[in-house]
């Protein structure tokens, strides 16, 4: 996905051997427009199956898990929450005692949905964990397993809540950033799901890579002390039309009107997190704000999306055309 993939070049960069693990039926654009493809390990298997973590475990040397996999969109999550929670939650305990028989190290993505609701911002660590709604709930889910296997087994892990990351190689078109670049480099009018009130923290992708960098190398290091959990984004606190425009000012030069088709009721209204235990305790802070990572990101899809769009037809092509799969 995005985050792994960003991860893995930082890591192939500092001559880390990564080994990794990816649904058989992702094809991981990002990675190969990186030319890392031929650098990593991969396996291709559902988390959710544990028989095939286990011989994984048993058959592949390394030193430290991140588990990054999960189903990630709210609006799937409304739609199929038992493929969401088969996923997010029963993923997490497969990975977490799988990590506590093998004795491995793992650092484990949460997120700030997993504190639900709240009146008062910004999160901070403390807050209790009370998501409600389907992806929130397996989010809080995930989070309180860490606790578990850490409170319990005394499991060297560590969870990272962040905001709403983003970057070059995202191809969810549901997220905003993608999906409003998308459409304007297409000359199409952009949909928007609100009307663009509710506020959120926005990080840079490679400023998450660095944060689970810097986690992970404390969690291998004997003489740190590491939290079991860490929130971590930017000062960029910004409405869904903040950032609309600021897309719009990147690409266009001047404001597009979009498409309003409200669809958010399940959604949490503001949310942004404190971010000073990680910088007080790792000295871990966000680099990149919010004009400059959205610049990098504009660029990248100026620069990739006509070849997505050329392997998505002839991928549907292929599917027209295959006798085996016109009967799927």
């Amino acid at each position: 996905g995005l985050l792994g993939s960003w991860l893995a070049k930082d890591f192939l960069n500092k001559n880390i051997e990564v080994i990794g693990i990816a649904l058989d039926t992702e094809k991981n654009f990002l990675i190969d427009s990186m030319n890392i493809s031929n650098d990593i390990d991969i396996d291709y298997f559902d988390i959710a199956d544990n028989n095939k973590f286990i011989d994984f475990y048993k058959t592949k040397d390394f030193d430290v898990a991140i588990h990054l996999a999960a189903q990630t969109q709210v609006k799937e999550a409304l739609n199929d929450p038992v493929q969401t929670f088969e996923s997010n939650i029963k993923g997490t305990w497969n990975i977490l005692e799988n990590s506590r028989i093998f004795n491995k190290p793992l650092v484990v993505a949460s997120s700030d949905k997993a504190y639900g609701i709240s009146t008062k911002l910004p999160y901070e660590e403390n807050f209790e964990l009370k998501g409600e709604y389907p992806y929130e709930f397996s989010k809080t889910a995930t989070d309180m397993l860490c606790t578990t296997y850490r409170k319990t087994y005394n499991l060297q892990v560590s969870v990272l809540r962040c905001g709403n990351i983003y970057g070059g190689g995202d191809l969810n078109w549901d997220r905003l950033i993608p999906g409003v670049t998308k459409w304007l480099l297409n000359k199409e009018q952009p949909v928007l799901r609100t009307k663009g009130q509710f506020k959120r923290d926005w990080v840079y992708v490679e400023d998450v890579a660095n944060a689970y960098i810097s986690v992970t190398n404390a969690l291998l290091d004997v003489n740190k002390e590491v939290s079991g959990a860490y929130n971590f984004s930017s000062n960029d606190y910004l409405s869904v039309m903040d950032i609309y425009e600021k897309i719009c000012n990147t690409l266009e030069k001047k404001y597009v009107e979009p498409l309003i088709q409200e669809d958010s009721e399940f959604e949490i209204e503001d949310q942004y997190l404190s971010s000073n235990k990680i910088r007080d305790e790792l000295d871990v802070v966000a680099k990149i704000g919010i004009d400059e990572g959205l610049k990098r990101t504009v660029n990248w899809y100026k620069s990739n999306l006509n070849i997505i769009e050329k392997i998505w037809f002839r991928l549907m092509d292929f599917i027209k055309t295959s006798d085996v799969l016109k009967d799927v």
